[in-house]
């Protein structure tokens, strides 16, 4: 079972933080029924849930599970295969890895990125699209580099994220976007 899984990950997060369905159900406002269903995967949880889930468990990895699933994909999977081990120690190691490998493909690509796109040759474009990958790699060893140190030191992934909101706001690289509540 793939730790990707939305369903997979909120089993375990209710676990560890020592919730029931039961209990959970009454918090995200579904039946119970419904939540046995998105652990199993016999059905996919609505964004309130996952929100409300991630709130409620504070745990990054279902943060991260909740992310892939909803964006088709398109974000940090959790690395799950049979030649990881998710520790601080190894997560670490690898990023640092991955993030000089990304150095390497930026100096490469840098003269290249001067270009207008329309008239790169077919080689500057393959130099480009590594460029492009070796960057999801770091984003995706960063991810959960910054998730398993979270978890591990229980500083707390929301707060982590809202700290860094905060600080993106203050340097002027995010503007503060006022949320609407329900009455």
């Amino acid at each position: 079972m793939s730790a990707n899984r939305y369903g997979h990950q909120l089993g375990q997060a209710l676990m560890e933080a020592g919730m029931t369905q039961l209990s959970f159900s009454f918090d995200a406002h579904v039946s119970p029924e419904s939540v046995s269903a998105y652990k199993n995967g016999r059905a996919i949880a609505p964004p309130d849930v996952k929100s409300k889930s991630i709130l409620l468990t504070d745990n990054p990895f279902l943060a991260i599970a909740a992310a892939h699933e909803s964006t088709a994909g398109t974000s940090p999977p959790i690395l799950d295969g049979d030649n990881v081990e998710l520790n601080r120690h190894t997560v670490v190691t690898k990023t640092v890895e991955e993030i000089e490998e990304l150095l390497v493909a930026i100096k490469k690509a840098q003269p290249i990125l001067i270009k207008p796109p329309r008239s790169l040759s077919a080689q500057e474009r393959q130099q480009i699209e590594h460029l492009i990958q070796e960057t999801l790699d770091v984003i995706t060893s960063t991810t959960n580099m910054a998730a398993v140190i979270t978890k591990e030191t229980r500083l707390g992934w929301i707060s982590q994220w809202t700290k860094h909101k905060t600080k993106l706001i203050a340097q002027g690289f995010l503007k503060m976007v006022k949320e609407v509540t329900g009455t």
